[in-house]
């Protein structure tokens, strides 16, 4: 990708034909490319150049602004179809979607924005509501997978189709759909907390019967994966004090055991439980001394 055109317009770009393939058309497949068709002449299309770059810094990513001086690109904008300044372009999915002549109110240009930086994910999720809501699971759940095929960096999507799996008693299936996500989404705070939940149902039915769990862990005591079992199969139980106890000694045990679970075990049943109970005070002391 090109270098932003000032060190203060991170989501600015200049184009070129030679690098306009990659710049717009290859980016606009993973969100919103606006391309703004100008000349230093033009006093229109310096005046929405400048809005335009503005409203990119507000929007903060959300869409990418390219430029492009005509008078150094006449053969590119005359490909484009540029006949007259100003001018913009939108592109998404690879494709030219809009085309804007003349200088338009802010309104306006948000309007244009606003159509297709959100709209997608949007109309994904309502879809695959109302698909529920008629009883068509199956089909909610594909649109949702394909909507976060199309928006990959938007946590909502994955997130809803694990709630509704997990609400139509699939914890596991939802539990695969949040331990598939690139390690960036699984840090998002809800994906988080409710990645470790679901971890927590699918280890419980995955665990070992209650006699055999306390006959390992009375031969050796050092058995975390019977502990966090015994952990799992508590919390699922509502026992909290057990579960909390034996997820605090797996931290105290080995900080790194699967992934630091009994850390982000402690850190999803505190939240749960909340700031005014009495458990949470010496739990949290723990954490901040390990």
């Amino acid at each position: 990708m090109a270098e932003p055109t000032a060190p203060e317009d991170r989501f600015v770009f200049s184009a070129t034909r030679a690098n306009f393939q990659q710049l717009v058309i290859e980016n606009s497949r993973k969100g919103p490319v606006l391309v703004d068709f100008w000349a230093p002449w033009a006093g229109p299309s310096l005046r929405q150049g400048e809005l335009l770059r503005r409203l990119a810094a507000e929007y903060g990513g959300r869409f990418l602004l390219v430029t492009v001086d005509t008078d150094r690109e006449k053969s590119l904008a005359e490909e484009v179809g540029v006949k007259s300044l100003p001018s913009c372009r939108l592109f998404r999915y690879g494709r030219l979607v809009e085309q804007v002549h003349g200088m338009q109110t802010e309104a306006d240009y948000r309007a244009l924005i606003d159509r297709h930086c959100l709209a997608l994910a949007d109309r994904v999720q309502a879809t695959a509501l109302e698909l529920w809501d008629r009883g068509e699971q199956d089909r909610a759940v594909q649109v949702l997978a394909e909507g976060a095929i199309a928006e990959p960096e938007r946590p909502e999507l994955p997130l809803l189709m694990a709630k509704l799996l997990t609400q139509a008693g699939r914890p596991g299936d939802a539990f695969a759909v949040l331990d598939a996500l690139p390690l960036a989404l699984r840090q998002v705070a809800q994906i988080e907390r409710l990645h470790t939940h679901l971890g927590f149902l699918v280890e419980a039915r995955q665990a070992p019967a209650e006699a055999e769990i306390e006959a390992g862990l009375a031969a050796d005591p050092g058995r975390l994966d019977l502990r966090l079992a015994r952990a799992a199969r508590t919390l699922v139980a509502d026992d909290y004090d057990q579960a909390l106890e034996e997820l605090a000694e797996i931290h105290r045990r080995d900080p790194s055991f699967r992934n630091g679970i009994g850390r982000r075990g402690l850190v999803a049943l505190l939240e749960q439980l909340g700031p005014d109970d009495p458990r949470v005070g010496p739990y949290r002391r723990l954490l901040f001394q390990h």
